[in-house]
């Protein structure tokens, strides 16, 4: 019985590091989701019952990492398929779609604590007195700091040693909530020890919290967006692949060159001018040479047309 043979493709030649690295991603980010729902849960309550709004918006900031960590558990098994009939250059952009998905969250998440702060802010400016945030929340923030710099230590060595942009994203989405926390701690600290003229400080800081995840976001949503609208490859890797080319024996003049990023890989779409007299087994030997060349200098996908060159 005859068996349908599919082209092959970069992650089928290498399913077992394919499953490798989405075994490592599944297992920390598993570990990041029990570590944010405890956080989330802490922040939120203990803010609540201890009167800091900032506290509270540091709680909905480890919300929106859980968030990301459940987007990330939902993509990672698919972004790591290999190539099929249905998707013939690989599942690699849903992770970019999940790394768009988070940032997104994030700049909406940011822009809601930014709103509800300046409330705070206006009411304080009205007269309004706020209240003391409790001894006992300043603890739960040196906790929270403490965590959150070890998942961001975590998460961005297993994302280099995976090659997840997606999970090194994430990285620096715990990052910026251990930073927040230090505007955090500022606020609670002065808002208990020196008295109602320093109760601002609280809701200040979740403004300087939000300021602290919306700059990150946009600029993580940015890079995802662009290859998402299949954006070129920067100019330097371009050029690098034009040399490769170039240094091919019997490659001609490099009629056009398409490039683009699909999740973990790169796109090299290339036309190649040869000779009129080449034969159709030259011109076969002619492109697999330049796939190779390719493939060894960025380990991508690559496509060669090859076309005569123009006569005059």
């Amino acid at each position: 019985m005859n068996r349908q043979i599919k082209p092959k493709s970069l992650s089928q030649a290498l399913p077992d590091e394919s499953r490798e690295s989405a075994r490592v991603i599944r297992r920390v980010v598993r570990i990041g989701c029990a570590v944010n729902a405890f956080l989330m849960l802490l922040k939120i309550v203990a803010g609540k019952l201890g009167h800091s709004d900032a506290l509270v918006a540091d709680g909905f900031h480890s919300l929106n990492d859980l968030a990301a960590d459940i987007i990330m558990l939902l993509f990672v098994g698919i972004s790591y398929r290999a190539a099929d009939s249905r998707y013939s250059y690989g599942y690699g952009k849903f992770e970019t779609f999940s790394s768009f998905m988070i940032s997104a969250f994030l700049v909406a998440v940011s822009c809601m604590i930014g709103f509800e702060a300046v409330e705070y802010i206006a009411g304080y400016a009205r007269g309004e007195e706020l209240p003391q945030p409790d001894i006992w929340t300043f603890v739960v923030v040196l906790l929270a700091m403490a965590c959150k710099e070890g998942l961001y230590r975590f998460y961005s060595r297993a994302g280099r040693r995976a090659g997840s942009k997606a999970l090194i994203a994430n990285a620096w989405h715990h990052r910026s909530d251990a930073l927040a926390s230090v505007a955090t701690l500022v606020g609670v600290t002065f808002s208990h020890f020196f008295g109602p003229a320093f109760r601002i400080l609280d809701p200040v800081a979740s403004l300087v919290i939000a300021v602290f995840i919306f700059v990150p976001a946009l600029r993580l949503l940015r890079p995802a967006f662009a290859e998402l609208m299949e954006r070129a490859l920067p100019a330097g890797d371009v050029e690098k692949a034009r040399e490769a080319v170039s240094a091919v024996a019997g490659a001609g003049k490099i009629t056009w060159m398409r490039t683009r990023r699909i999740g973990h890989h790169l796109v090299f779409d290339i036309g190649v001018a040869v000779p009129p007299g080449m034969t159709v087994a030259e011109c076969g030997g002619l492109k697999a040479d330049v796939t190779k060349a390719l493939k060894e200098t960025f380990c991508s996908h690559v496509i060669v047309t090859v076309c005569p060159e123009p006569t005059e």
